[in-house]
């Protein structure tokens, strides 16, 4: 889990208000979070889905927040209030410590303590508070890659769709950077030869997929780029939009080829070149697994043909059970090379 991300709406029957917040955070670290109360005669003001994902979420949290402040006055002081609370619960209890909990009980997947902890934040905030809760867990590529299905929606609306179109442009693999709302920058404050992390989206050339393929075979399956690559950042423009503005950026794949991306100018994309190395290796991982998975799964089918029942004694050992043992063994094997290397130092 990269990140972890609660949303939740409360209402206090005694204080007469109901509000809306999300707790949004690294996994066990500090969460950022942000709150909007409204008197109770307001409530269908809150009309944000709970179920939807980090991006779409925290669009619609913003704008809902914006729209409130502009019509309901009283609303802005009663979320301050609220906000500063927040802050003193957290900072009380540790925002290492409350990021930590609410890890463990999303990773376990357990709604019941998630649902304890934020009713517990409120506890001391008002008498006889309710709270409704939703949950979930978001990695960096998931953040990426909604972040570019929502760019998509706006590229014509936005009258970014010319731009690409450009001769200079046209033919360049389309790319995204990684997403990292927390510690990321924009990209206003990347320099030019700065890394840049990112993954492939979409070459319209087959002759360069393929060769794309052929350098990086580790980051590509079925034609997709599934693990980030690194590259490097030789140009960065700025395009105004019709609503907001945007960075339209270049990068340096590698072996003559150079990738294109537009990216909202307030996006923050990740910096951290040790956190991207850990995101290959988790990637790198999960490939293995599934090939793993894929192994097992054939020499079932081999050994365990659908038309003759199979009968296992207790004692019997089967291909299936042989494989899991050797690739066992060899993992155990590495461990202790590994280990016997840095004490012989």
């Amino acid at each position: 889990m990269d990140f972890y991300f609660v949303k939740y709406k409360l209402r206090g029957r005694v204080t007469a208000e109901e509000g809306l917040g999300y707790f949004f955070g690294k996994f066990n670290e500090n969460p950022e979070y942000d709150v909007v109360i409204v008197p109770t005669r307001y409530s269908n003001y809150l009309s944000v889905d709970l179920s939807l994902d980090y991006t779409a979420f925290t669009k619609n949290f913003a704008e809902l927040k914006r729209r409130i402040f502009k019509q309901i006055p009283e609303a802005e002081d009663m979320s301050q209030e609220l906000l500063n609370y927040l802050r003193g619960y957290i900072s009380r209890k540790g925002g290492q410590l409350f990021g930590a909990e609410l890890s463990a009980a999303i990773q376990d997947k357990d709604s019941d303590l998630v649902h304890y902890v934020i009713q517990e934040v409120f506890k001391e905030w008002a008498p006889k508070v309710e709270v409704v809760v939703d949950f979930g867990e978001v990695a960096f590529e998931e953040l990426s890659a909604e972040n570019f299905m929502q760019l998509l929606d706006e590229y014509e609306a936005e009258g970014l769709g010319d731009v690409l179109k450009r001769a200079d442009l046209s033919d360049l693999p389309e790319i995204f950077p990684l997403v990292d709302p927390i510690k990321g920058r924009t990209i206003a404050e990347f320099d030019l030869g700065e890394p840049i992390f990112f993954v492939i989206l979409n070459v319209r050339k087959p002759e360069n997929l393929e060769r794309l393929k052929q350098l990086y075979p580790k980051h590509f399956s079925q034609g997709s780029s599934v693990v980030p690559l690194a590259g490097i950042l030789v140009g960065k423009e700025l395009i105004r939009g019709k609503k907001t503005d945007y960075f339209l950026i270049k990068v340096d794949i590698g072996e003559g080829f150079v990738g294109k991306a537009v990216v909202p100018k307030s996006i923050k994309v990740m910096s951290d070149y040790s956190r991207y190395e850990e995101k290959v290796a988790q990637a790198e991982s999960r490939q293995w697994e599934s090939k793993l998975e894929q192994m097992l799964n054939e020499e079932k089918a081999v050994s365990r043909p659908v038309n003759q029942p199979v009968v296992k004694t207790s004692s019997g050992f089967d291909k299936q059970d042989f494989l899991i043992a050797f690739l066992l063994t060899l993992m155990v094997l590495g461990m202790i090379l590994i280990f016997s290397y840095f004490f012989m130092l």
